[in-house]
């Protein structure tokens, strides 16, 4: 610690440290010897100057810290107090600093590894891996050099600051740099070598590491700065982290370029198995129909089952996906697959079809396994969108809907290509009731069929929206919005207006829509996020002013699928 930090640490013990101040007093009395201190600057730290005649100098490192005057010399022996308290307030902001430093790098490594596993190319580690040194090292300038072998050349992958004639310079000294690359150690470079490599005129302090891969060296990491300064030990272990980090990232960006070329290799030998591969029918759906294995199955058979289904939404996609690549789309859908299979799986279901940004789930032990999935999945949802949010992504956001019914599961197609095939009225109104969730702003939208299946319908939580007639449909269905899988504020927010959001929809349902408008409007100013209050309050003030038909009872009549 300098000379500053160092008197930092005495004012803390004679000036805000309480129980140091209360010691020093008592000593005070208890040896009746007054005594006051100064800095080395002649400011006061304790006591009244008065006229001492007697001082002795406390010193840190060689050099005056302050000032010890005293008038008697049983004060000697709080002299040695502070001694002793200073030295321990000393270690203790040292370890702190310590220990910081080790919190700074922990947090780095763990700040590099999370940005760099998201590249698979070496330019983008290298810029990656100078940004987080510039963030965390004192530096003006950087380079990212890498070794080919095959060329025999030493090329610049990334750099920050102004290099003038960069790649000239790198050119120039060749030999040099591939002798500290074979070598692989780090260090810090001595100021008069700095000065004298006419590479490195525009510098005046540099250190490098090693881009090391078990026994490889790949390349340099050299950060420089344009003023006089000292590069510490610790900033050299820095780099040399970063370093390590960023060449076991390039390694694996490595291995998946060979892999994507492999790939390509094998093209015409994945195009004959994909022939073979297209009588494919998931292995649920095989169980299903009362098969152990596909080679079982045979084109015509059939089994009637009644199930639940599920069609999964994601809300927004064209949003979220008109700023990636098809490849980054891919792998998007991909991944958002990934976290939501394993939920229909573990509640008892099983992926009929993935339609791009959805899928249909099939649900074979009903409702109740069917709901809890589709409450899990949004809870899934809402950790996975705080993770976005730290990388500023655009949340994700599904619409559920679901409908319980028979319908026939069966393989149809010809000899040379088989399909897994769903027969039922019940998958189509599945499908509207998913749309209709849009209408409705809800996350979780059911039929009253399903409602009265469940097992143990006070495991969830319920809001009833009247009933809705579908396209294709003659008879209204009754429809129920399952809250669970809201945001925890709104989830709360409307259990605690489930029973003003009845009496509203009473209201609506009974003509009285100006009493309506007025109860909605209350709920949805409580929580703005209230989609559904919004729709109501909206068609109850449309309907005030408007001539109903003779029979109206509230059915809302969907022409659109």
């Amino acid at each position: 610690m300098n000379h500053s930090t160092s008197l930092k640490a005495l004012k803390s013990i004679l000036q805000r440290d309480n129980a140091s101040k209360a010691l020093l007093k008592t000593l005070s009395q208890k040896f009746n010897a007054d005594f006051c201190i100064e800095d080395s600057n002649q400011l006061l730290l304790w006591g009244d100057r008065g006229a001492f005649v007697n001082s002795v100098i406390l010193e840190y490192q060689e050099a005056t810290l302050a000032t010890f005057y005293y008038s008697d010399a049983n004060a000697l022996h709080i002299f040695e107090t502070i001694k002793l308290l200073f030295q321990k307030e000393w270690e203790k902001k040292k370890i702190g600093k310590e220990v910081l430093g080790l919190y700074r790098e922990i947090n780095m490594i763990y700040g590099l590894s999370e940005m760099i596993s998201e590249k698979i190319d070496a330019e983008s580690i290298a810029e990656v891996a100078l940004q987080e040194a510039v963030q965390i090292i004192n530096t003006s300038h950087g380079l990212f050099l890498m070794y080919d072998a095959d060329k025999d050349e030493v090329l610049e992958i990334a750099q920050f600051g102004n290099n003038p004639n960069s790649q000239t310079n790198i050119d120039k000294q060749k030999e040099l740099l591939k002798e500290l690359i074979k070598k692989g150690t780090s260090a810090i470079v001595p100021k008069e070598r700095v000065v004298k490599n006419p590479a490195l005129r525009h510098l005046k302090a540099a250190m490098y590491a090693p881009l090391k891969v078990k026994h490889r060296t790949l390349g340099l990491m050299v950060l420089g700065h344009e003023d006089e300064i000292e590069y510490t030990a610790a900033e050299l272990k820095l780099l040399t982290t970063i370093a390590l980090q960023s060449s076991s990232a390039i390694e694996s960006a490595h291995l998946y370029q060979k892999g994507l070329k492999e790939v390509q290799d094998r093209e015409e030998a994945i195009r004959k198995i994909h022939d073979a591969s297209q009588k494919f029918v998931p292995s649920e759906f095989i169980k299903s129909l009362g098969k152990a294995k596909i080679t079982e199955v045979s084109l015509g058979d059939l089994a009637e089952r009644e199930v639940t289904v599920v069609f999964a939404d994601i809300r927004g996609f064209t949003s979220i996906s008109e700023g990636l690549s098809p490849k980054d789309n891919f792998l998007f859908v991909n991944g958002f697959n990934n976290r939501m299979g394993p939920i229909v799986r573990k509640n008892a279901g099983f992926i009929m079809q993935y339609l791009g940004d959805g899928f249909m789930a099939l649900f074979p032990k009903g409702p109740q396994s069917a709901l809890r999935a589709s409450v899990e999945m949004h809870k899934a949802l809402q950790e996975y969108n705080k993770e976005r949010a730290l990388k500023e992504r655009l949340p994700v956001k599904i619409g559920v809907g679901m409908q319980n019914g028979k319908l026939i599961m069966g393989i149809t197609g010809d000899s040379d290509r088989l399909d897994a095939a769903i027969i039922s009225d019940t998958v189509n109104t599945a499908a509207r009731i998913e749309g209709l969730s849009k209408h409705y702003g809800t996350s979780i939208l059911l039929t009253d069929n399903c409602k009265k299946k469940l097992e143990n319908p006070a495991d969830f939580d319920f809001r009833y929206l009247g009933a809705v007639k579908v396209k294709g449909k003659r008879k209204p269905i009754d429809l129920y919005e399952c809250i669970n899988g809201d945001q925890p504020k709104l989830l709360e927010h409307k259990l605690n207006t489930t029973g003003s959001f009845q009496k509203g929809l009473d209201l609506y349902l009974n003509r009285e829509f100006a009493m309506a408008a007025v109860t909605f409007q209350q709920i949805f100013k409580l929580n703005q996020q209230d989609q559904t209050a919004k729709l109501f309050l909206n068609k109850s003030a449309t309907l005030i002013t408007q001539e109903l038909e003779e029979g109206w009872k509230g059915v809302e009549s969907m022409t659109n699928k």
